[in-house]
């Protein structure tokens, strides 16, 4: 049996960490616009302050890379806000619950029909062999296709007993990169009013007018990432 696990070196990781998760100083001092999202009723109030800033990153770059329109879409949720802002011709709705055969469980997802996006957010967190499921989702996708998602690093425990790991923006570049994935894009955002009001009197998950709007690189709170499928000529 062949070993097709990915490895990497000391180099080549500081090389992702430089490249791709280090951001410039300016990425730190952006304002929220008024909220964009019709589901929300174009209100920032309520939200988990980190999804926020994830979905003004997402609407950055589906423009940048041309993902605007779209032949097929495989989603985990049909309540992402995300979703007002891509256009598909077919949708496909996958799951990452733990049922008995449930084929569409990401963890032994069937490759019934390939995409081209594939989107679906706060759902690593709650899976128990999450490299599995994003290689499943690797192999679910056309090539060249892409993959978003976002994810906590500091957030209460929810949804217990089916909450396993918090993600750091790092980790979630190696998890992807494990998997095979190119990295184009990752995005994070926090701060310390967010984890103290997480964890102390609030106890929830903050909005920006609890904790504030600013984001403080030595403390993220939720990550997310834009990876491709990029398959050699």
């Amino acid at each position: 049996m062949s070993d097709n696990t990915i490895y990497f070196t000391e180099t080549q990781i500081k090389d992702i960490y430089n490249s791709k998760v280090k951001k410039p100083s300016d990425y730190f001092t952006r304002q929220l616009p008024k909220c964009p999202v019709k589901m929300w009723n174009y209100n920032w109030h309520n939200r988990d302050a980190p999804r926020c800033f994830c979905l003004l990153d997402f609407i950055i770059w589906i423009n940048k890379y041309n993902l605007n329109t779209i032949k097929t879409l495989n989603i985990t949720s049909d309540g992402d806000p995300e979703l007002e802002f891509i256009n598909a011709e077919k949708i496909n709705v996958y799951s990452y619950l733990y049922e008995t055969n449930t084929e569409n469980d990401l963890h032994k997802l069937a490759n019934k029909e390939k995409c081209d996006f594939f989107l679906f957010n706060q759902t690593i967190e709650h899976l128990y062999n999450p490299l599995l499921a994003v290689k499943n989702i690797y192999n679910n996708l056309n090539d060249n296709g892409y993959v978003f998602t976002s994810v906590p690093t500091v957030v209460i425990p929810h949804d217990t007993p089916f909450h396993f790991a918090n993600w750091t923006p790092m980790g979630l570049a190696m998890l992807f990169s494990s998997a095979g994935f190119e990295i184009k894009e990752i995005g994070y955002w926090g701060n310390i009013n967010y984890i103290h009001n997480a964890y102390g009197k609030v106890h929830d998950f903050p909005d920006i007018f609890k904790c504030g709007s600013h984001n403080e690189e030595a403390n993220p709170c939720g990550c997310w990432i834009l990876a491709q499928k990029v398959v050699p000529l």
